[in-house]
């Protein structure tokens, strides 16, 4: 069976006005749509005993990696959750790349506080095929440990990866999109759907109708979304069929289709 490795912080996730503390993070996400997808999982993390622990139990089907760490990272949202992290009151060390074994079928690089470093990222060079997430290299605190946006999003990492997922907000940051234009490239725009480049390939998605979406539902929608088109074209789909896959995965993770 093929592996599917997510690389990067499990976290806790509070939503602000509730006492529910819950496991969050791109590699839980993506991990759950391997498994969804008949892929073998593996998750390589830094965290406490704890949280260590409690991720053994929501995924027993999962091989962990779990490098020890003083705390977690812990996301606070407001209660309009789908705007995204207000805060991290608590970061989890950065992966630690010396003695990791990171050969999988895919390798999913998937930063959400900066974790996932230069070093890591060479450590994975060599994959069949490679994925990235790159939100948390974009994130940095204030004094208030209030999550910020760095000024620009850097692309040291582009040609290490086959594909990459970015936001609206995120691409219009890139520092160099012209070191991108080898990549297969996936813009995603909430409700609005998505953009998916390859070469010289354009495709444009709109968003799926949905009865209802929950806030919270929101939170890994991105995520799923990226480890479905990895998974797609990992597999040897079309570009747009795998685009289109993983905008309805997505969308499914948010909430039903009317």
């Amino acid at each position: 069976m093929s592996t599917y490795l997510a690389v990067g912080s499990v976290c806790w996730d509070v939503v602000d006005g509730s006492d529910e503390r819950r496991l969050g993070g791109s590699v839980l996400f993506a991990s759950r749509v391997a498994r969804a997808a008949g892929w073998d999982a593996r998750i390589v993390t830094s965290g406490t005993a704890e949280l260590e622990a409690t991720l053994a139990a929501e995924l027993p089907d999962v091989e962990l990696v779990v490098q020890r760490s003083p705390v977690d990272t812990v996301m606070a949202f407001p209660v309009d959750a789908d705007h995204g992290p207000r805060a991290v009151p608590t970061r989890a060390s950065a992966i630690d790349e010396a003695g990791l074994d990171l050969r999988a079928d895919v390798v999913h690089l998937a930063p959400i506080m900066g974790e996932v470093t230069r070093e890591v990222v060479d450590a994975a060079a060599g994959a069949p095929f490679t994925g990235i997430t790159p939100q948390g290299l974009l994130r940095t605190l204030g004094p208030a440990d209030e999550l910020q946006r760095r000024d620009a999003l850097g692309t040291w990492w582009a040609a290490a990866v086959d594909a990459a997922v970015v936001s609206e907000a995120e691409f219009a940051v890139i520092d160099d999109r012209a070191a991108l234009a080898d990549l297969a490239l996936a813009i995603t725009r909430g409700e609005r759907g998505c953009i998916g480049r390859r070469g010289n390939t354009l495709v444009d998605l709109p968003g799926i109708g949905l009865h209802a979406v929950s806030p919270e539902r929101t939170i890994g929608a991105g995520d799923v979304f990226a480890a479905a088109w990895f998974l797609a074209l990992a597999s040897g789909s079309a570009f747009a069929d795998a685009l289109d896959h993983a905008n309805r995965t997505a969308a499914a993770h948010v909430g039903a289709e009317p």
